[in-house]
């Protein structure tokens, strides 16, 4: 058999030789809302617990140091694949007087890896507020708020948790 009817599909992209670059997407990746400059990773709706996109389905960014504490503190130990990573809520029985230091030592232990790098401090836990459908929470969830600050940015923080 001879080579004669056997061609290459040439230089096109779905052949040989150097392929055409992909167009680079418009818009900054990771998308501060703010500035219109990048963050490090994916922006996470601490309500929905999913990742958020804008109007034109772009991924929007967040802080690193930031996502790390929200996915150290919504994230129930044992549940991820590092198993060590995450809080352990469910182990607090009852609403006592000492409640909110149980949770506040709680989350607390939650974010220690990051304490002990040095990216953030605990600041404090705050108030909770039941769901009423009316104020944003679901009716019947009960939520608190977890006070942090970013040692890398100097910046406080509020998460519900």
């Amino acid at each position: 058999m001879s080579g004669a009817g056997i061609q290459a599909a040439g230089t096109t992209s779905a052949g040989f030789g150097t392929s055409d670059p992909a167009t680079a997407p418009e818009g900054a990746i990771l998308r501060d809302t703010q500035t219109g400059g990048s963050f490090g990773a994916r922006l996470i709706d601490p309500r929905t617990r999913a990742y958020v996109l804008d109007e034109y389905g772009r991924i929007l960014g967040m802080n690193d140091v930031r996502q790390a504490v929200q996915l150290s503190i919504l994230t129930e130990q044992g549940s991820s694949v590092v198993t060590s990573m995450g809080q352990r809520l469910r182990s607090i029985q009852r609403v006592t007087p000492n409640f909110e230091k149980q949770v506040l030592a709680v989350l607390t232990e939650a974010v220690q890896p990051l304490v002990a790098q040095g990216l953030i401090e605990v600041v404090g836990f705050r108030s909770f507020a039941a769901g009423d459908g009316s104020n944003g929470l679901p009716r019947g969830a009960v939520y608190g708020r977890f006070l942090w600050r970013d040692l890398t940015t100097k910046q406080e923080y509020t998460e519900l948790v």
